[in-house]
Protein backbone atom coordinates (compact mmCIF):
# COMPACT_ATOMS: atom_id res chain seq x y z
CA UNK A 1 0.00 0.00 0.00
CA UNK A 2 1.21 3.15 -1.24
CA UNK A 3 2.88 5.91 1.68
CA UNK A 4 2.90 3.03 4.47
CA UNK A 5 6.51 1.56 5.65
CA UNK A 6 6.54 -1.67 7.03
CA UNK A 7 9.15 -3.33 9.28
CA UNK A 8 11.17 -4.95 5.70
CA UNK A 9 11.58 -1.04 4.62
CA UNK A 10 13.19 0.28 7.55
CA UNK A 11 17.25 -1.11 7.87
CA UNK A 12 18.86 -0.81 11.39
CA UNK A 13 22.96 0.05 10.66
CA UNK A 14 24.95 -2.37 11.96
CA UNK A 15 27.39 -0.07 14.24
CA UNK A 16 24.22 1.45 16.38
CA UNK A 17 25.80 2.05 19.70
CA UNK A 18 24.57 -0.61 23.05
CA UNK A 19 23.20 1.52 25.56
CA UNK A 20 25.98 0.87 27.84
CA UNK A 21 27.74 2.48 25.09
CA UNK A 22 25.34 5.08 24.54
CA UNK A 23 25.54 6.05 28.06
CA UNK A 24 29.45 6.26 28.51
CA UNK A 25 29.51 8.56 25.74
CA UNK A 26 26.81 10.56 26.95
CA UNK A 27 28.57 10.72 30.36
CA UNK A 28 31.96 11.61 28.56
CA UNK A 29 30.22 14.27 26.78
CA UNK A 30 28.94 15.70 30.28
CA UNK A 31 31.89 15.35 32.00
CA UNK A 32 34.21 17.08 29.32
CA UNK A 33 31.17 19.99 29.62
CA UNK A 34 32.06 20.46 32.94
CA UNK A 35 35.84 20.24 33.12
CA UNK A 36 35.38 23.08 30.13
CA UNK A 37 33.19 24.91 32.34
CA UNK A 38 35.13 24.83 35.81
CA UNK A 39 38.37 25.77 33.65
CA UNK A 40 36.55 28.58 32.72
CA UNK A 41 34.89 29.70 36.02
CA UNK A 42 38.30 29.08 37.35
CA UNK A 43 39.90 31.36 34.91
CA UNK A 44 37.64 33.70 35.86
CA UNK A 45 38.36 33.68 39.54
CA UNK A 46 42.12 33.80 38.98
CA UNK A 47 41.53 37.03 36.86
CA UNK A 48 39.66 38.91 39.13
CA UNK A 49 41.93 41.97 40.71
CA UNK A 50 39.10 41.31 43.74
CA UNK A 51 39.78 39.01 46.38
CA UNK A 52 37.37 35.74 46.63
CA UNK A 53 37.37 33.12 49.36
CA UNK A 54 35.21 30.61 50.70
CA UNK A 55 35.20 30.15 54.66
CA UNK A 56 33.46 26.94 56.56
CA UNK A 57 31.13 27.18 59.23
CA UNK A 58 33.54 28.00 61.85
CA UNK A 59 35.51 30.82 59.71
CA UNK A 60 38.40 28.78 58.59
CA UNK A 61 39.54 29.75 55.14
CA UNK A 62 38.52 26.82 52.50
CA UNK A 63 39.52 28.80 48.96
CA UNK A 64 41.28 31.74 47.98
CA UNK A 65 41.75 32.97 44.41
CA UNK A 66 45.28 34.53 43.47
CA UNK A 67 44.36 37.92 44.68
CA UNK A 68 44.52 37.04 47.54
CA UNK A 69 48.24 36.58 47.34
CA UNK A 70 48.97 39.52 45.25
CA UNK A 71 47.32 42.05 47.62
CA UNK A 72 48.55 40.42 51.15
CA UNK A 73 51.58 38.98 50.28
CA UNK A 74 50.46 35.39 51.84
CA UNK A 75 50.80 32.20 49.95
CA UNK A 76 47.80 30.81 49.36
CA UNK A 77 49.09 27.09 50.32
CA UNK A 78 49.80 28.76 54.03
CA UNK A 79 46.43 30.25 54.50
CA UNK A 80 44.05 27.54 54.00
CA UNK A 81 42.64 25.64 57.07
CA UNK A 82 43.42 29.01 59.08
CA UNK A 83 40.69 31.09 60.74
CA UNK A 84 40.44 34.62 59.09
CA UNK A 85 40.34 36.40 61.91
CA UNK A 86 43.61 35.99 61.88
CA UNK A 87 44.55 38.07 59.41
CA UNK A 88 42.07 41.00 60.42
CA UNK A 89 44.01 44.00 61.73
CA UNK A 90 43.61 43.75 65.66
CA UNK A 91 41.87 46.62 66.43
CA UNK A 92 38.75 45.89 63.90
CA UNK A 93 38.24 42.20 65.95
CA UNK A 94 36.24 43.28 68.48
CA UNK A 95 34.01 45.73 66.19
CA UNK A 96 33.95 42.70 63.36
CA UNK A 97 30.35 41.77 63.07
CA UNK A 98 31.28 38.38 62.08
CA UNK A 99 30.36 35.72 59.24
CA UNK A 100 25.78 36.18 58.64
CA UNK A 101 23.56 33.35 59.51
CA UNK A 102 22.27 31.66 56.58
CA UNK A 103 18.89 33.35 55.03
CA UNK A 104 20.43 36.71 56.13
CA UNK A 105 20.96 39.46 53.66
CA UNK A 106 24.48 40.10 52.27
CA UNK A 107 26.63 41.81 55.02
CA UNK A 108 29.36 44.45 53.33
CA UNK A 109 31.64 46.55 55.80
CA UNK A 110 35.05 47.71 56.34
CA UNK A 111 37.65 45.91 57.15
CA UNK A 112 41.19 46.18 57.46
CA UNK A 113 43.82 43.09 56.75
CA UNK A 114 47.04 42.77 57.74
CA UNK A 115 49.75 41.97 54.92
CA UNK A 116 52.49 39.83 55.30
CA UNK A 117 55.37 42.35 55.62
CA UNK A 118 52.94 44.02 58.82
CA UNK A 119 51.62 46.90 57.20
CA UNK A 120 47.46 47.00 56.95
CA UNK A 121 45.11 47.08 53.88
CA UNK A 122 41.87 48.77 53.85
CA UNK A 123 39.09 45.92 51.79
CA UNK A 124 35.31 46.55 51.49
CA UNK A 125 34.25 43.02 52.10
CA UNK A 126 30.71 41.73 51.60
CA UNK A 127 29.61 38.43 52.67
CA UNK A 128 26.94 36.06 51.73
CA UNK A 129 26.17 32.68 53.80
CA UNK A 130 24.93 29.68 51.79
CA UNK A 131 22.38 27.06 52.74
CA UNK A 132 25.03 24.47 53.91
CA UNK A 133 26.17 27.00 56.26
CA UNK A 134 29.76 28.12 54.11
CA UNK A 135 30.70 31.35 53.73
CA UNK A 136 31.56 33.26 50.55
CA UNK A 137 33.38 36.32 50.21
CA UNK A 138 34.59 39.11 48.01
CA UNK A 139 37.25 42.48 49.17
CA UNK A 140 37.50 44.92 47.17
CA UNK A 141 41.08 46.98 47.93
CA UNK A 142 40.17 50.63 48.58
CA UNK A 143 43.32 51.49 50.32
CA UNK A 144 43.71 54.11 47.89
CA UNK A 145 40.18 55.70 48.24
CA UNK A 146 40.40 55.83 51.72
CA UNK A 147 43.79 57.30 52.18
CA UNK A 148 42.54 60.03 49.52
CA UNK A 149 39.71 60.54 51.96
CA UNK A 150 41.72 60.75 55.19
CA UNK A 151 44.22 63.15 52.85
CA UNK A 152 41.03 65.47 52.17
CA UNK A 153 39.81 65.61 55.57
CA UNK A 154 43.54 66.58 56.60
CA UNK A 155 43.51 69.39 54.03
CA UNK A 156 40.31 70.52 54.80
CA UNK A 157 41.28 70.80 58.69
CA UNK A 158 44.39 72.47 57.85
CA UNK A 159 42.50 75.23 55.76
CA UNK A 160 39.91 75.44 58.53
CA UNK A 161 42.78 76.12 61.14
CA UNK A 162 44.37 78.00 58.41
CA UNK A 163 41.96 80.24 58.48
CA UNK A 164 41.47 81.10 62.30
CA UNK A 165 44.88 81.09 63.17
CA UNK A 166 45.05 83.81 60.43
CA UNK A 167 42.27 85.70 61.53
CA UNK A 168 43.35 85.65 64.57
CA UNK A 169 47.03 86.83 64.01
CA UNK A 170 46.18 89.53 61.96
CA UNK A 171 44.21 90.89 64.79
CA UNK A 172 46.85 90.38 67.60
CA UNK A 173 49.54 91.90 65.20
CA UNK A 174 47.02 95.28 65.28
CA UNK A 175 47.13 95.09 68.84
CA UNK A 176 50.82 94.68 68.57
CA UNK A 177 51.34 97.73 66.58
CA UNK A 178 49.74 99.79 68.91
CA UNK A 179 51.63 98.62 72.21
CA UNK A 180 54.96 98.55 70.46
CA UNK A 181 54.16 102.13 69.21
CA UNK A 182 53.40 103.49 72.55
CA UNK A 183 56.47 101.41 74.19
CA UNK A 184 58.54 103.20 71.57
CA UNK A 185 57.24 106.55 72.08
CA UNK A 186 57.47 106.53 75.72
CA UNK A 187 61.23 105.34 75.35
CA UNK A 188 62.08 108.37 73.63
CA UNK A 189 60.73 110.63 76.26
CA UNK A 190 62.13 108.35 79.14
CA UNK A 191 64.39 110.65 81.33
CA UNK A 192 68.27 109.74 81.19
CA UNK A 193 67.39 110.39 84.99
CA UNK A 194 65.24 106.95 85.00
CA UNK A 195 67.21 104.06 84.00
CA UNK A 196 64.48 101.23 85.23
CA UNK A 197 61.87 102.73 83.51
CA UNK A 198 64.49 102.81 80.26
CA UNK A 199 65.04 99.49 80.81
CA UNK A 200 61.21 98.01 81.16
CA UNK A 201 60.56 99.38 78.20
CA UNK A 202 63.18 98.02 76.01
CA UNK A 203 62.01 94.69 77.64
CA UNK A 204 58.81 95.52 76.38
CA UNK A 205 60.07 95.92 72.97
CA UNK A 206 61.68 93.08 72.68
CA UNK A 207 59.20 90.61 73.82
CA UNK A 208 56.58 92.74 70.91
CA UNK A 209 59.32 91.63 68.54
CA UNK A 210 59.52 88.41 69.54
CA UNK A 211 55.64 88.49 69.80
CA UNK A 212 55.96 89.86 65.77
CA UNK A 213 57.78 87.23 64.90
CA UNK A 214 55.22 84.21 65.84
CA UNK A 215 52.44 86.54 64.58
CA UNK A 216 53.88 86.77 61.38
CA UNK A 217 54.44 82.77 61.02
CA UNK A 218 50.64 81.90 62.02
CA UNK A 219 49.88 84.73 59.16
CA UNK A 220 51.81 82.50 56.99
CA UNK A 221 50.30 79.44 57.55
CA UNK A 222 47.20 81.31 57.29
CA UNK A 223 47.63 82.38 53.92
CA UNK A 224 47.59 86.16 54.73
CA UNK A 225 51.52 87.04 53.51
CA UNK A 226 51.70 88.50 49.91
CA UNK A 227 53.78 86.74 47.98
CA UNK A 228 55.90 88.10 44.67
CA UNK A 229 56.25 85.25 42.50
CA UNK A 230 58.81 84.50 40.38
CA UNK A 231 59.72 81.71 37.69
CA UNK A 232 63.05 79.90 39.43
CA UNK A 233 64.53 76.64 39.00
CA UNK A 234 64.18 74.58 42.35
CA UNK A 235 67.96 73.36 41.92
CA UNK A 236 69.28 76.48 41.68
CA UNK A 237 67.63 77.88 44.66
CA UNK A 238 69.02 75.28 46.63
CA UNK A 239 72.65 75.85 45.41
CA UNK A 240 72.09 78.94 46.59
CA UNK A 241 71.75 77.90 50.23
CA UNK A 242 73.99 75.22 50.40
CA UNK A 243 76.77 77.42 52.30
CA UNK A 244 74.38 79.00 54.87
CA UNK A 245 72.19 75.85 55.03
CA UNK A 246 75.98 73.94 55.85
CA UNK A 247 76.90 76.28 58.02
CA UNK A 248 73.54 75.81 60.06
CA UNK A 249 74.07 71.71 60.59
CA UNK A 250 77.44 71.60 61.21
CA UNK A 251 80.49 69.52 59.59
CA UNK A 252 78.68 65.93 60.57
CA UNK A 253 75.52 66.44 58.60
CA UNK A 254 76.47 65.87 54.72
CA UNK A 255 74.06 67.67 52.43
CA UNK A 256 73.48 66.47 49.09
CA UNK A 257 71.22 67.39 45.62
CA UNK A 258 69.83 65.13 42.81
CA UNK A 259 67.96 66.53 40.52
CA UNK A 260 66.14 64.34 37.82
CA UNK A 261 63.74 67.20 36.69
CA UNK A 262 63.80 68.13 33.16
CA UNK A 263 63.38 71.83 33.70
CA UNK A 264 62.67 71.92 37.59
CA UNK A 265 61.25 75.32 36.67
CA UNK A 266 58.59 76.71 38.59
CA UNK A 267 56.22 79.89 39.84
CA UNK A 268 56.83 81.04 43.39
CA UNK A 269 58.25 83.56 45.40
CA UNK A 270 61.72 82.42 45.99
CA UNK A 271 62.59 84.34 50.16
CA UNK A 272 59.33 82.41 51.56
CA UNK A 273 60.47 79.43 49.77
CA UNK A 274 64.13 79.28 51.62
CA UNK A 275 62.22 79.62 54.24
CA UNK A 276 60.84 76.53 54.39
CA UNK A 277 63.76 74.97 53.27
CA UNK A 278 65.64 76.28 56.22
CA UNK A 279 63.02 74.88 58.57
CA UNK A 280 63.24 71.71 57.34
CA UNK A 281 66.26 71.45 57.23
CA UNK A 282 66.65 72.71 60.73
CA UNK A 283 64.17 70.12 61.95
CA UNK A 284 66.46 67.41 60.00
CA UNK A 285 68.96 68.66 62.07
CA UNK A 286 67.62 68.65 64.95
CA UNK A 287 66.16 64.41 64.08
CA UNK A 288 69.68 63.66 63.80
CA UNK A 289 71.38 64.73 66.68
CA UNK A 290 74.20 66.06 64.87
CA UNK A 291 75.54 63.82 62.32
CA UNK A 292 73.97 61.94 59.33
CA UNK A 293 73.00 62.83 55.68
CA UNK A 294 69.94 65.37 54.48
CA UNK A 295 69.45 64.25 50.97
CA UNK A 296 67.79 67.13 48.66
CA UNK A 297 65.50 64.69 45.40
CA UNK A 298 64.21 67.26 42.55
CA UNK A 299 61.34 64.84 40.47
CA UNK A 300 58.80 65.16 38.06
CA UNK A 301 55.13 64.04 38.69
CA UNK A 302 52.76 64.11 35.87
CA UNK A 303 49.40 63.81 38.07
CA UNK A 304 45.53 63.06 35.90
CA UNK A 305 42.26 63.67 37.51
CA UNK A 306 43.43 60.98 40.36
CA UNK A 307 46.48 60.68 42.59
CA UNK A 308 49.17 63.01 44.94
CA UNK A 309 47.61 65.14 47.51
CA UNK A 310 44.26 66.20 46.65
CA UNK A 311 44.56 69.56 47.07
CA UNK A 312 46.69 69.90 43.77
CA UNK A 313 45.05 70.26 40.47
CA UNK A 314 45.87 67.72 37.28
CA UNK A 315 48.93 68.66 35.19
CA UNK A 316 52.74 68.82 35.31
CA UNK A 317 54.46 69.63 39.12
CA UNK A 318 57.84 69.39 40.32
CA UNK A 319 58.39 67.28 43.70
CA UNK A 320 61.08 68.52 46.20
CA UNK A 321 62.12 65.46 48.61
CA UNK A 322 63.49 66.29 51.99
CA UNK A 323 64.93 63.27 53.75
CA UNK A 324 66.98 62.64 56.71
CA UNK A 325 68.51 60.14 58.94
CA UNK A 326 67.09 60.77 61.79
CA UNK A 327 64.81 59.06 64.76
CA UNK A 328 61.74 58.98 62.75
CA UNK A 329 58.01 60.43 63.83
CA UNK A 330 55.07 58.31 65.55
CA UNK A 331 52.36 57.25 63.80
CA UNK A 332 50.33 59.04 65.51
CA UNK A 333 52.22 62.16 65.44
CA UNK A 334 52.37 62.33 61.77
CA UNK A 335 48.42 63.86 60.72
CA UNK A 336 49.18 66.48 63.62
CA UNK A 337 52.61 67.49 61.95
CA UNK A 338 51.48 70.34 59.86
CA UNK A 339 49.03 71.82 62.74
CA UNK A 340 49.93 75.04 64.97
CA UNK A 341 51.35 74.37 68.05
CA UNK A 342 52.21 70.67 67.45
CA UNK A 343 55.85 70.03 67.63
CA UNK A 344 57.30 66.75 69.08
CA UNK A 345 60.96 68.50 70.90
CA UNK A 346 61.14 68.87 73.92
CA UNK A 347 59.30 71.36 75.92
CA UNK A 348 60.60 74.79 75.17
CA UNK A 349 62.57 73.95 72.16
CA UNK A 350 60.33 74.57 69.40
CA UNK A 351 57.17 76.65 69.38
CA UNK A 352 54.91 74.28 67.01
CA UNK A 353 54.69 77.10 64.11
CA UNK A 354 57.99 76.07 61.96
CA UNK A 355 55.94 73.22 59.84
CA UNK A 356 52.40 75.02 59.98
CA UNK A 357 54.13 78.30 58.37
CA UNK A 358 56.15 76.06 55.98
CA UNK A 359 52.64 74.02 54.75
CA UNK A 360 50.96 77.79 54.68
CA UNK A 361 53.43 78.77 52.22
CA UNK A 362 53.75 75.98 50.50
CA UNK A 363 49.67 76.39 50.06
CA UNK A 364 50.45 79.82 49.49
CA UNK A 365 52.38 78.86 46.32
CA UNK A 366 49.68 76.78 45.26
CA UNK A 367 51.62 73.57 46.32
CA UNK A 368 50.80 71.08 48.73
CA UNK A 369 53.08 69.14 51.17
CA UNK A 370 53.22 65.82 52.60
CA UNK A 371 55.17 63.38 54.87
CA UNK A 372 56.25 59.96 55.39
CA UNK A 373 58.48 58.61 58.25
CA UNK A 374 59.63 55.49 59.85
CA UNK A 375 60.92 55.05 63.45
CA UNK A 376 64.66 54.43 63.97
CA UNK A 377 64.85 55.20 60.03
CA UNK A 378 64.01 58.44 59.11
CA UNK A 379 61.42 60.86 57.40
CA UNK A 380 60.60 62.68 54.18
CA UNK A 381 59.00 65.89 53.19
CA UNK A 382 57.69 65.88 50.25
CA UNK A 383 56.60 69.71 48.74
CA UNK A 384 54.76 69.56 45.22
CA UNK A 385 55.18 72.45 43.02
CA UNK A 386 53.07 73.40 39.37
CA UNK A 387 55.75 73.27 37.08
CA UNK A 388 56.08 75.77 34.11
Amino acid sequence: MRGLWTQRDCVVPDNLPTPDELHTQVQHRLIGELQKAESLHRELLDSLPEVVMRCEVDGRIAYVNPAWESLLGFPRSECIGRDLREFIFEKDRARWIGFPKAGDPDQTSHLRLKKKDGSVCWFLAGLRRSPNGACFGLLQDINDQVELVQQLRQAQKMEAIGRLAGGVAHDFNNLLTVIMGGAESALQAASDSDPGLEEDLRLVLEAGEKASVLTRELLAFGRRQVMQFRVVRLRDLIEGMQTILQRMVGDQIEIALEDHCATGKVSIDPDKMEQVITNLVVNARDAMDGSGRIQFSLSDLELGHTGGPPELSSGSHVVLAVSDEGKGIEEGSLEKIFEPFFTTKEEGKGTGLGLATCHGIVSQNRGAMDVSSTVGVGTVFRIYLPSV
